[in-house]
């Protein structure tokens, strides 16, 4: 089969995206997003949770950090609930009398601190017993979890990684933007947040951009072959959705509005950290160095070494005439050499 062009391959590229965020079924038994305090997770959650509502699909949330959700969303407190079972009891009563469901976790680090959770026990129950999806959000600026118990066992992070069949990571979409103005000038990339190493400072300016979300994604196959792509998630808007009927909590979509990065115009064009064009910037100089009409004349009419040889027309030609002085030393041996 002849490879894709490059048409083909953004139109497979949104597919793979807006499965995932309809969640169609098998697209993707667990994903994996990882935030920080420069980009939170929120705008994908919210964009997940409204349209899970206008398929209908039961939202079930494993809540640790939000306390307002909507109504329709069966809500579980689980920073209430100190013992892993009770938590894995409640989501059972949860998913029973639903066909399909969205469990999202919003604290995965929370989680696993919980005495007697395991993550594969809440990946069979949902994804195995329920056949439905499973969405958890990890801090990657946290520390990890230190297992006392066992000191050879891989940290918490590997582990979720390891079991995700997709991955994605939020960036704020000011900071991305810095990082290719930076590189197309060939300039060090500019560091963000904690990676800083920086006394006091834990969220930099433009962090949480309004504009929308940077998401670069890993897709992983079943073949185990991954599949990468960065998409670019505005904010939604009232009029990208139909108006909601009766027995829907929220109105259906009218057209994907997620876009592949490179597609976003603010970031295809070239830009400086201050937004302007850097392609066009003449190189800053304290003078001018430009040539006047006057200075261009008087250049063209200079006569330059060895002009006349050059032509053939003989003269000179390339001798080099060295008149003496009395200060000069005159060695015969040198001479004869």
């Amino acid at each position: 089969m002849a490879p894709p062009n490059n048409w083909q391959q953004q139109r497979h590229s949104i597919q793979l995206i807006s499965r995932l965020l309809n969640i169609r079924p098998n697209a993707s038994p667990f994903t994996l997003i990882l935030d920080d305090l420069n980009q939170r997770a929120h705008p994908l959650i919210s964009e997940l949770v409204r349209r899970a509502l206008s398929r209908p699909v039961n939202v079930v949330v494993l809540s640790f950090e939000s306390t307002r959700l909507p109504t329709p969303i069966h809500h579980i407190p689980a920073q209430t609930l100190t013992n892993g079972g009770d938590v894995l009891q409640h989501l059972t009563k949860a998913l029973n009398d639903s066909k399909e469901s969205l469990v999202i976790v919003d604290s995965l680090s929370d989680l696993l601190a919980i005495q007697g959770i395991d993550m594969s026990a809440l990946f069979n129950l949902v994804a195995g017993k329920f056949a439905s999806t499973l969405v958890g959000v990890y801090h990657a600026d946290l520390l990890p979890i230190q297992d006392a118990q066992n000191a050879y066992a891989p940290q918490p992070l590997d582990l979720l990684k390891y079991m995700a069949t997709t991955i994605i990571t939020c960036r704020s979409f000011a900071h991305v933007l810095a990082a290719k103005a930076a590189r197309e000038r060939s300039l060090p990339e500019p560091a963000h947040g904690l990676l800083q190493s920086a006394e006091g400072i834990v969220q930099c300016l433009d962090a949480n951009d309004a504009r929308g979300i940077v998401l670069e994604i890993e897709f992983r196959r079943k073949s185990g072959r991954p599949e990468n792509a960065t998409y670019f998630l505005r904010a939604a808007r009232s009029s990208d959705y139909n108006e909601p009927v009766k027995e829907l909590a929220h109105g259906i979509l009218k057209q994907e509005f997620v876009v592949l990065l490179e597609q976003v115009p603010a970031y295809s064009r070239t830009q400086d950290v201050g937004g302007g064009n850097a392609a066009n910037e003449e190189m800053e100089s304290t003078f001018s160095l430009g040539l006047t009409e006057k200075q261009k004349q008087t250049r063209e009419g200079v006569v330059l070494p060895y002009f006349d040889a050059q032509k053939g027309e003989g003269g000179e030609g390339g001798r080099i005439l060295y008149d003496m002085g009395s200060e000069d030393d005159f060695d015969e041996e040198e001479d004869e050499i």
